[in-house]
């Protein structure tokens, strides 16, 4: 095939339902690689194979992309990623890109994004590039502004980002190539919002509880220009500040800190989700490999194509082995978050008691200026917003749960 020809600054284009793929030693070498990966990228294979993947690095994508990246895949663990690539001649392409680890170094496979959400992520890149290059930040610097996109955006991790943008972009493409909707696709997409949601709830009910410390203590200065010392009203306030300390403290156990109930569900309901995605692309990836004309016939390990797409079905095969395994855990700990989420219901009951307590006080005292009543008042508005928040989460833990059963009833179906 012949030298392409030079594309200068404009995209590169490549059909929608085209899949890149690309194998790396661990040090990010190119081993092997399918025709359209070559051909977009503008490349002979005596440029490609052998050569460091960053070859078709755009300046474009931020540094902290690649860090986030290798970060997780030098774990162990598969990330996905947008990426904006050049190609030879000055050329550029964007890709949506899963990379997954295997046992002698990395596989990617590569779509076409086309959903809304890939545009704002352009935007962001550009800012995020234009700071790297201001401020002089080191790769760590840029993963951490990285991850905090993602957590801005509602998302409790860039694993649940990640799985979230997978989910989007397969659902867009199959949108766009007149595919009937995949109901596995659309599930995960369904049980990552839902994760969202809950992570955000969570959150606020920790903030509702924290900022519910102060009110006690303004119930004792109050008390104390109101009755004498030790009267009931101070000693309400001890005891609803002792009752809700003991609450806060565990809620913070909930869903913040290492090793949170949140946490660990977010992280196992992202990984699987994400898990499950990849394994559909790579599936897509391994049934297109033998249907394509030019491959390098002998990559630089000696593997061929036949052994090429063995290696794709086993890294599926093993990726959803790993995503179902998550889906169990993260139902186990939905059932335990529901429990908590009950358990802390009964408890915030018995400091409704105690805020009653308070208001007959506060009646019978007959405070008119003392700010009393206004003190109760806090208290009220706080429990009505704590309320709300731990019966959205108990109603959206039964909503994950319900997306789990459902998954691995029909996998348990399927085997």
């Amino acid at each position: 095939m012949g030298q392409p020809e030079m594309r200068g600054t404009s995209e590169v284009p490549f059909a929608l339902e085209e899949l890149f793929y690309s194998r790396t030693d661990t040090r990010g070498v190119i081993q092997s690689g399918n025709e359209i990966f070559r051909r977009t990228a503008g490349f002979e294979w005596s440029e490609m194979i052998g050569a460091p993947h960053k070859i078709v690095r755009h300046p474009d994508t931020p540094r902290a992309v690649f860090r986030v990246l290798w970060d997780a895949i030098k774990e162990g663990y598969p990330m996905g990623a947008y990426v904006k690539n050049r190609a030879k001649g000055g050329g550029w392409y964007w890709v949506f890109a899963v990379v997954m680890p295997i046992e002698s170094g990395y596989v990617s496979v590569r779509l076409k994004p086309t959903s809304d959400l890939s545009d704002r992520i352009h935007s962001f890149y550009r800012e995020l590039s234009a700071r790297e290059r201001a401020e002089a930040l080191d790769p760590g610097e840029s993963a951490g502004l990285l991850r905090d996109f993602a957590e801005r955006g509602g998302y409790s991790n860039y694993t649940a980002f990640m799985a979230y943008a997978l989910a989007l972009e397969l659902t867009e493409r199959d949108r766009r190539l007149g595919r009937t909707a995949d109901e596995n696709t659309r599930m995960l997409a369904e049980l990552n919002t839902a994760m969202g949601r809950l992570t955000k709830e969570q959150f606020g009910l920790l903030r509702s509880f924290e900022a519910l410390q102060s009110v006690p203590n303004n119930m004792r200065i109050v008390a104390s220009r109101l009755e004498p010392s030790g009267g009931p009203v101070s000693a309400i306030s001890e005891n609803y500040k002792a009752s809700s300390a003991v609450i806060s403290e565990r809620l913070r156990k909930f869903v913040a800190g290492r090793d949170n109930l949140c946490g660990q569900m977010a992280y196992q309901v992202a990984r699987a989700v994400f898990q499950l995605g990849c394994a559909r692309v790579l599936n897509e990836m391994s049934e297109n490999f033998m249907g394509e004309e030019a491959q390098p016939s002998q990559p630089s390990d000696g593997h061929t194509r036949d052994e090429e797409r063995t290696l794709l079905q086993s890294v599926v095969v093993r990726g959803t082995a790993d995503a179902n395994a998550a889906m169990r855990q993260a139902a186990e700990l939905a059932d335990d978050m529901m429990d908590q989420s009950r358990d802390l219901r009964r408890q915030l009951l018995g400091l409704d008691t105690i805020r009653v307590l308070g208001r007959v006080e506060c009646g019978r005292m007959r405070d008119t200026n003392g700010g009393l009543a206004a003190t109760i008042d806090q208290l009220d508005s706080f429990h009505d917003d704590i309320k709300g928040r731990l019966e959205a989460i108990l109603s959206l833990s039964e909503e994950i749960e319900h997306w789990l059963g459902r998954y691995l009833r029909a996998e348990r179906t399927a085997a």
